[in-house]
């Protein structure tokens, strides 16, 4: 075989390449934009608690408290002592939990676009549908867990959290929906 022989077969390898490589990504483009911003969003509710944690002088008791419980079936308590595998867990959950919440939003951002659905009208409905699947599943968690919400001030806390990660989040996509949309 010569070179010349080669490299219509490497041209031809490296379209392919690009065919599949493109196709998943059009199969599957949500995830290019849900799972950066789904991170975000965790990061941006972790900020948000670890100051809130810093200033009640317990550094880390939160996610500290909900990795014992869900992880090794302790009761919760901010005064349970600080391990790292109790963090470290809890902050992996987290994070999945907002990367799925960020993915199904991007994916239904995407479905609506294609039935001509306003992008206005969709971030309404982004902050709407992420703020009610965030509060749902911390409230789920913490009835499951029986981890008492002492007080209007912890109930409006975590609403408060909720709605500027479901803002947040659905300002990052409205941006992304933009700018791809002007690319077409």
């Amino acid at each position: 075989m010569t070179q010349s022989d080669s490299k219509p077969r490497n041209a031809q390898a490296k379209a392919a390449v690009r065919t599949l490589h493109t196709s998943r990504a059009e199969a599957m483009p949500y995830l290019e934009t849900g799972i950066p911003v789904g991170l975000a969003g965790a990061i941006g509710v972790a900020v948000i608690v670890f100051v809130l944690d810093l200033i009640s002088g317990q550094p880390l008791a939160t996610p500290n408290a909900l990795g014992a419980a869900i992880f090794r079936g302790m009761p919760f308590d901010f005064a349970t002592p600080i391990e790292a595998i109790n963090v470290f867990s809890y902050t992996l959950l987290h994070s999945a939990l907002f990367v799925i919440a960020a993915t199904a939003a991007i994916t239904m951002e995407f479905t609506l676009t294609k039935h001509n659905v306003s992008l206005n009208s969709q971030f309404v409905m982004g902050i709407v549908c992420l703020f009610v699947a965030l509060q749902t599943s911390i409230m789920t968690m913490l009835l499951l867990l029986d981890v008492p919400i002492v007080d209007d001030f912890s109930t409006n806390k975590l609403l408060a959290i909720n709605a500027l990660a479901a803002t947040a989040m659905a300002t990052a996509f409205y941006r992304r929906a933009t700018l791809r949309l002007a690319e077409k």
